[in-house]
This record gives C-alpha cells, structure tokens and sequence, in this order.
C-alpha cells in the first residue's frame, strides 16, 4: 500500500443505505499517466488526483435523480473510461440511466448523454 486517500461524503444527496458499503464503483488512471479519477456515490461527484503524489486538483459534481416528494438523490457513479488524449473522462450514472462526459481540463461538465437501464461498466474503443 503506498497511501490511502479519503473519498468525500459531502454531495448533499440521498444515498440508498446499501450504497454506504461500496461508496465508490469507479477509479482509473488517464492515459496521460498524470491524474487518478475516482468516482464518490456519496459526494455524486467524481474527485480527480495528481500523480504520483496524490492530491486533489478538481473535482466535478454529477447530475442528480429528482423525484417527486424526495430529497435529490445520487445518480450512482460507476466505471470510468478516457478518451486516448486524457482529455475526456466519461461517467456511467447507474441510477440515472445516463454517462456524464467531463473535460478533464476544465474540470467541468459537457454533456449528460441518456443511454440503456442501469449503466454500468463501460470503455473506449479506438478505430483505426
């Protein structure tokens, strides 16, 4: 183990109590080499880390699931994946049945894109 790194609790969200055991589904390293992105259900944000000391340099909070009669709830952040220049960071929201696509370098939302049931794991492909 070289270090352990707190993930924040404080996305002011409604997290399912089942949740509380696996508070993050998502962790990966840009292909850059030069940040580690790790997803929070607790914050519903995704917290990005200098390499190789690992400090915290950004973070980008995640869409909410609304429903009526209830306090904003998590939109359940799963895997991660980049685009091959590191400049992109896409989200899947379990709960949310969407992915979040985030510039890396901005730090900053660009788009939440609606796809199937409860998405999970996800990647990159690269065609030649």
């Amino acid at each position: 183990m070289v270090k352990t790194v707190e993930l924040p609790n404080d996305g002011g969200v409604e997290v399912i109590h089942h949740r509380l055991d696996s508070p993050s589904h998502g962790i990966g390293v840009a292909p850059d080499n030069k940040t580690l992105w790790v997803t929070s259900i607790l914050a519903n944000a995704v917290i990005a880390y200098s390499l190789p000391d690992l400090k915290v340099i950004g973070r980008v909070g995640l869409p909410q699931l609304k429903v009526a009669g209830r306090e904003p709830m998590a939109s359940v952040p799963n895997w991660v994946t980049f685009t091959p220049d590191s400049k992109q960071i896409y989200i899947s929201n379990a709960a949310l049945n969407s992915v979040t696509a985030i510039d890396t370098v901005a730090m900053k939302e660009m788009a939440v894109i609606p796809v199937g049931q409860a998405p999970k794991r996800i990647g990159t492909l690269v065609a030649p």
